[in-house]
């Protein structure tokens, strides 16, 4: 009785072993049924976040050419394994050009419709919505698995780095992104002040008056800072600074100066006074001392050691040059008299790489963070655009008057001295960028 009892029980746990493994292979099953619709969704998204990026740089390209762009961007999607026909959008409009195909709908913008970007036309929106097909997940979820994918490219014009902007900081978070700290007045004629940082606090913030010259912005251009100004100095600032303005997106430039087939000077030093001539081509280091009257021959200059181009005293005189800094910093001295200017457009100064940069007078390379200083004596002018994104560049006059007609680009720009400081922007006669195109998201 016992043994038979015995045996009914085993029989018993037996079955609901099975039981047990029958419902742990079938969970089993499905988590990893589920483990592949997850590694099928992500993988579908990359390629269909792919095929966005990569049309709206297309149709982003196709606007520059004057092609029309949402036709050039459904032939992009269709290369990707993304077919449609296309359809006019609801509501129907020239803004907007629809695909379709099955399962799958991609909407071509420009100016976007909805979004951060909505209604600017430099803008292009790529949005792409398709279902997945599912080995479990359909089981589970109500008509399947949907993905979505977005992309947005932006146009950029032929412009000046910033356009309408006579100073430009271009630092996000540092304190004195403009910094007023001379006696001298400064007067800006023809474009705005421009700090990109966002510097709000007591003890850091992104503009500062700090000196006893008078700032004066001819209207309707302002100051304008993406955090706030600090009014301590006893200067006059007129018109007020506008604070927390919108952030600015900062233009990429169009590649580094070629100076491949410039001779090679290596060191100069110039030691004696007198009149002295140099030439276009690649140097080490330029150190003029002595007073000597240089002139600067037309064209191309490039600084590539860490001594950079220093002067003091005497004259310096180029027309129609252009200096890249390449490395080292650039100082030619508060007691020189500097007469400088860039080429100027329509004419042209293009190296070997093709880039034209009349308009250029300073380039300093984005790796080069060394301090540059924009100074000189009584009647001093520098004329073309002065571009160094990485330094601080410092405007500073030790005489009476000192004329910049040009757009100065630093990641900090400072203005101090004693001298008169009156800053031109001219938008005809400084650099251009070209057309470019930029994926934003």
């Amino acid at each position: 009785m016992w043994r038979c009892c015995e045996m009914k029980r085993r029989r018993s746990e037996s079955g609901q072993s099975y039981i047990i493994l029958a419902i742990m292979m079938v969970g089993m099953l499905g988590f990893s049924a589920l483990a592949i619709d997850g590694g099928n969704l992500y993988h579908e998204h990359r390629r269909a976040q792919n095929a966005a990026d990569a049309a709206a740089m297309a149709a982003a390209l196709a606007k520059i050419k004057g092609q029309p762009l949402g036709t050039v961007a459904l032939t992009s999607t269709t290369s990707n394994d993304f077919a449609t026909t296309a359809q006019a959008c609801n509501p129907a409009g020239l803004d907007c050009i629809l695909g379709v195909g099955p399962d799958l709908t991609i909407e071509v913008t420009n100016p976007p419709r909805e979004g951060q970007y909505a209604g600017n036309p430099e803008y292009i929106r790529v949005y792409i919505e398709h279902k997945v097909n599912t080995s479990f997940a359909h089981l589970v979820f109500s008509g399947g698995l949907s993905d979505a994918a977005e992309a947005v490219s932006r146009v950029w014009p032929t412009q000046n780095f910033t356009p309408g902007y006579a100073i430009f900081a271009t630092t996000e978070h540092d304190c004195k992104g403009v910094w007023f700290s001379g006696t001298g007045d400064t007067n800006v004629i023809g474009g705005g002040v421009f700090s990109n940082s966002d510097a709000a606090s007591a003890s850091c913030q992104s503009g500062v008056q700090g000196g006893g010259g008078a700032i004066t912005v001819n209207p309707p251009h302002g100051i304008e800072v993406v955090g706030t100004f600090d009014l301590g100095g006893s200067g006059a600032v007129n018109p007020a600074p506008t604070e927390y303005a919108p952030k600015q997106r900062i233009r990429p430039m169009m590649g580094t100066p070629d100076c491949s087939g410039l001779w090679d000077y290596g060191q100069l030093k110039i030691n004696t006074a007198g009149a002295t001539t140099i030439n276009p081509g690649r140097y080490e280091e330029i150190t003029i001392l002595a007073n000597a009257d240089v002139t600067m021959k037309p064209g191309m200059y490039c600084i590539y050691g860490n001594k950079g181009f220093t002067s003091n005293g005497g004259s310096i005189t180029g027309a129609d040059i252009f200096i890249y800094m390449g490395d080292g910093g650039f100082d030619l001295g508060g007691n020189t008299l500097v007469n400088l200017s860039a080429v100027q457009p329509p004419n042209s100064l293009v190296d070997p790489s093709h880039n034209d940069w009349a308009g250029m007078l300073l380039y300093v390379d984005p790796n080069n963070t060394n301090p540059i200083k924009i100074t000189g004596t009584s009647n001093t002018v520098y004329s073309g655009t002065i571009y160094a994104p990485s330094s601080l560049v410092t405007l500073e006059g030790g005489g009476t008057t000192i004329g910049i007609n040009a757009q100065v680009i630093g990641e900090s720009v400072k203005i101090s001295g004693n001298a008169e400081l009156n800053i031109s922007y001219e938008e005809s006669k400084l650099f251009f960028l070209p057309p470019a195109i930029d994926l934003v998201k």
